[in-house]
């Protein structure tokens, strides 16, 4: 199950009550199309890892401290934290890569990877965003201190290189 988040005090209280569980913070808009196309993919995979995974979701319009905070600038962003550390973050709306970063982090699927699948997965998330046009929406407002990464983001920068799409 996907736990919105009301406010700054909510979201610090389900980091604290995750434990060792892997969790996935996803910055969101109700106006961002991306956000809406992987929402229905992110319901899925918090349900198939309920027992192994904390998912959140911040809407960035009504929680601009955690926004600021993770210096979020476009939405979705995704931030996996396990043991108060940041692993991974990744812009976009990539379902594909969502599954695959959440699969990485909790272990063992509780379904066998299937090649043939994630083929067709990626074709159809191709398309998907060819019509969509884009699988990233920008915050509209240039925050300020949006440009100085927070160590926790830059950690995990440096693990991966760059954050991706």
């Amino acid at each position: 199950m996907v736990h919105v988040i009301q406010s700054k005090e909510d979201f610090e209280q389900q980091l604290s009550n995750a434990g060792d569980k892997l969790i996935v913070i996803d910055f969101c808009a109700n106006w961002c199309g991306p956000c809406k196309i992987i929402a229905p993919k992110l319901e899925e995979l918090a349900a198939q890892y309920a027992e192994r995974a904390v998912v959140l979701k911040v809407n960035v319009d009504d929680n601009e401290e955690i926004t600021i905070e993770y210096n979020i600038t476009s939405m979705p962003t995704f931030v996996f934290i396990k043991s108060g550390e940041v692993l991974e973050v990744f812009v976009g709306g990539n379902s594909e890569k969502l599954a695959k970063s959440m699969e990485k982090f909790v272990g063992d699927a509780d379904e066998p990877f299937d090649e043939d699948h994630h083929l067709q997965q990626q074709l159809s998330m191709s398309s998907e965003s060819a019509a969509s046009g884009s699988t990233v929406c920008d915050l509209s407002e240039d925050v300020e201190g949006a440009h100085d990464l927070p160590s926790r983001v830059q950690s995990a920068m440096d693990k991966e290189g760059i954050l991706e799409n």
